[in-house]
């Protein structure tokens, strides 16, 4: 088999990763297959069928045509694609498999983000999107990310049967495809026009309204990826100009080269922003991870203190400032959040009157809930998760930094005519709910070896359940496992079924919050959360790993 796949390296379109690899890379790519997951698929770069080429991503395009045919009767695709390595080519390679089995196939000629996807499926009535991405992960990954009809992320129950439909695909080196250029002149293939990104914007400027004031200057970073230039061309019309650029860093590369990780949830990857906001004079640093569906900022103050806020904290800001924006409107407000976001969000709702959805980690949940709640007269105060993801309006029905950076300037200026910055705001929320303390750890497990760690750890704490009384010295109330769909009261010795649908997710509750871990879906890491009201929440969470994830 191996023979074969070397014979068509030039084919594959990973030739020049494929002679960057040690041997052992190099027989990862055999020892196993890409899956289609909850999430897409993202993986690192090479030739076999477990690594992304021309020929695995032509496999996810026919299993997914097969089962679009299978289930709609002209079936109609959106594909978007950001600046990643090779996510023009797997666009396109996508495309021409679609397109050749007859399914009308919408692309962009240049890079867009994934809420600018999201939003075009809707617009243009497809039956499905695609997003060619790996989000913020390293440079040597790229990524498939399946939207349904909705403009949301494929829900488990679709995934799997997408994935039966791919992986019944024998050998993906024979997958038959036509010519590009020719199926763009026969109007199989066709591109995205200028009404789909302008309709994108006025319903952006709708949302924001407007930014009355133009005091505080904001540095904007890209992180080399797909929210500029249209954030800039955003604010311009919103008669905003009070920002400046890092221009380096806001350069279309996937290498990302000024950064370490292009990820907004490190704080690292505010270091230019921040020198470049002392030069200036900027009082705010907003970040955007490469397909920008993800964000992060940092203010300084008038000291030149820099105050970075992590993502549950954002989302406790936006919260409490969309509330006081909606208050004036007559509506039932609501918040949907995930099961591992901060337990503060639950008491802030609850202080303000506001009801609370929790749904479980991804995105995909909360764009169904949103779904399922655009007939009633209740109305969306924020959808957000821990890991920096937002959405103000379902403009799109994933994150969505795009809608939410405009209205982060427009809330910092409003506050700075008040005398006030978001850090102030902060605390108090604080000061009138108390303070659940909140870290997100993600230890990283590479390759075959660090899966099966990874599984060992979530069936280890599964044996345990019974035993367990305390961790790290907190009592444990509750036991929530969202693999077998229970909850453990250990004050009553009693179990219940949980409402929420099976995931691998274990959620430890206490009477100081809760610790949950879950395996990642789209990393090699185990994603470790703590929301605690304790002092020594730093203690606590790395006496987790040392005792449980070492």
């Amino acid at each position: 088999m191996k023979q074969e796949w070397l014979n068509k390296l030039d084919e594959s379109l990973v030739k020049s990763f494929y002679q960057q690899q040690t041997e052992t890379q190099i027989e990862e790519g055999f020892n196993h297959i890409l899956s289609f997951g909850t999430a897409g698929i993202r993986s690192t770069f090479g030739i076999g069928p477990g690594r992304l080429n021309a020929f695995t991503i032509r496999k996810v395009a026919l299993g997914l045509a097969k089962y679009l045919k299978n289930n709609c009767i002209t079936p109609k695709v959106v594909i978007y694609f950001d600046t990643r390595h090779l996510s023009k080519a797997f666009c396109n390679e996508m495309a021409a498999v679609l397109a050749s089995n007859d399914i009308q196939t919408i692309i962009s000629d240049t890079y867009k983000s994934t809420p600018e996807l999201s939003f075009a499926v809707r617009h243009l009535h497809a039956s499905a999107g695609i997003m060619i991405t790996a989000s913020h992960n390293p440079k040597n990954y790229n990524g498939i990310k399946v939207y349904n009809h909705e403009g949301g992320q494929l829900l488990p129950d679709d995934s799997e049967i997408l994935s039966t439909y791919i992986n019944n695909i024998d050998n993906p080196l024979d997958i038959m495809k036509g010519d590009f250029e020719e199926l763009v002149r026969q109007g199989t293939i066709e591109y995205s026009n200028k009404d789909v990104t302008e309709s994108y914007k006025q319903a952006v400027k709708k949302l924001v309204d407007k930014i009355e004031h133009n005091n505080e200057k904001v540095v904007l970073t890209s992180l080399h990826g797909t929210s500029l230039p249209l954030l800039s061309e955003i604010l311009n019309e919103l008669e905003y100009t009070n920002y400046v650029i890092e221009k380096e860093q806001s350069i279309p590369d996937g290498d990302f080269p000024s950064v370490t990780s292009a990820n907004p949830e490190e704080i690292e990857a505010f270091d230019k922003g921040k020198a470049l906001a002392q030069q200036v004079g900027a009082k705010l640093v907003i970040a955007t991870d490469p397909d920008a569906d993800r964000l992060g900022f940092i203010e300084i103050d008038d000291d030149q203190n820099c105050h970075y806020f992590n993502g549950n904290e954002i989302g406790l800001i936006l919260m409490k400032l969309r509330f006081q924006d909606l208050i004036v409107e007559d509506s039932d407000l609501y918040i949907i959040k995930s099961i591992v976001t901060s337990e503060m969000a639950q008491r802030l709702a609850q202080s303000l009157d506001v009801k609370v959805n929790n749904v479980l980690t991804g995105f995909k949940y909360i764009s169904d809930l949103l779904s399922q709640k655009e007939e009633t007269s209740e109305k969306l105060l924020l959808a957000f998760e821990e890991s920096h993801g937002y959405l103000a309006q379902s403009i799109s029905r994933d994150k969505d930094a795009i809608q939410m950076v405009p209205l982060i300037i427009k809330y910092k200026n409003l506050l700075a005519q008040n005398g006030l910055t978001f850090k102030e705001i902060l605390n108090d929320i604080y000061d009138n709910i108390g303070h659940f303390k909140d870290r997100t750890l993600a230890p990283v497990f590479e390759g075959q070896e660090g899966n099966a760690k990874i599984e060992n750890i979530m069936q280890q704490f599964r044996q345990d359940t019974n035993e367990m009384t305390t961790i790290c010295g907190l009592n444990i109330r509750q036991i929530e496992d969202y693999e077998k769909g229970c909850l453990i009261d250990k004050e009553s010795d009693t179990e219940f079924q949980l409402e929420l649908p099976k995931t691998n997710l274990i959620r430890f509750v206490f009477e100081e919050g809760f610790i949950a871990l879950r395996p990642s879906g789209t990393e090699p890491k185990i994603k470790l959360y703590f929301s605690l009201n304790v002092e020594n929440i730093d203690e606590i969470s790395q006496n987790f790993v040392t005792t449980f994830i070492e």
